[in-house]
């Protein structure tokens, strides 16, 4: 390895590192728009709407894949090595359990309830405050902001919170068969387990903010 090469691998990859977080935040925006937008009717979900949130994901793993890819390549890192791979981790749960959700809505051959549109409208706008949140921490010079939005993320895990309950405690007073409940439940549990998700990405940003700013 010649001289330049070496001082190479201790040049700061803050731009790389920033700009895979913002396209991974770009495809979970997108990936979240059309949630909503798939769950708008109270028919069964199509296939082609399945296919498009299973590109979403597999844009995603790239994404993810790319990222482990620069912290094997680059010693100097904009904020730690662990934090990285975590917030990176969480981000990339997002995207597996939005598609769980979708995918498991298919296979059991639900109709949409007006309660998954609910939760998708909360990881959508979740899902929009983290993107802002990830654009904020470019170079970690505005902290407030980034904390701003982590916790209206934050705030929105609990309206989700609420939410599950609620229709879960209303699911239970139906008089729906035994295997509809059971089906019903375990996707509500997906959705929301997407804005746990949320939350904990959000949680990861405010520990790195604490540590840097």
């Amino acid at each position: 390895m010649n001289i330049s090469a070496f001082f190479r691998l201790f040049q700061p990859k803050d731009k790389v590192f920033y700009s895979l977080f913002e396209q991974v935040a770009d495809n979970l925006a997108a990936m979240s728009k059309d949630l909503v937008d798939g769950l708008k009717s109270e028919e069964a979900i199509t296939e082609g709407f399945y296919k498009k949130m299973e590109d979403y994901e597999h844009a995603n793993d790239k994404l993810t894949h790319n990222i482990y890819i620069e912290l094997g390549k680059n010693f100097i890192t904009p904020f730690d090595r662990e934090d990285i791979h975590q917030l990176t981790s969480s981000l990339d749960d997002i995207a597996d359990f939005i598609y769980a959700s979708t995918k498991y809505i298919l296979l059991y051959k639900s109709p949409v309830m007006p309660c998954y549109s609910s939760f998708a409208s909360i990881i959508n706008d979740s899902v929009l405050e983290l993107k802002k949140a990830i654009y904020a921490m470019r170079d970690l010079k505005k902290p407030k902001e980034v904390f701003a939005h982590c916790v209206e993320i934050n705030r929105m895990e609990n309206m989700a919170d609420d939410l599950f309950s609620k229709e879960i405690s209303a699911l239970f007073e139906s008089n729906k068969e035994v295997l509809d409940i059971i089906k019903i439940k375990s996707i509500l549990e997906y959705l929301e387990d997407v804005t746990d998700k949320c939350e904990k990405s959000a949680n990861i940003i405010e520990s790195i903010l604490v540590k840097y700013s």
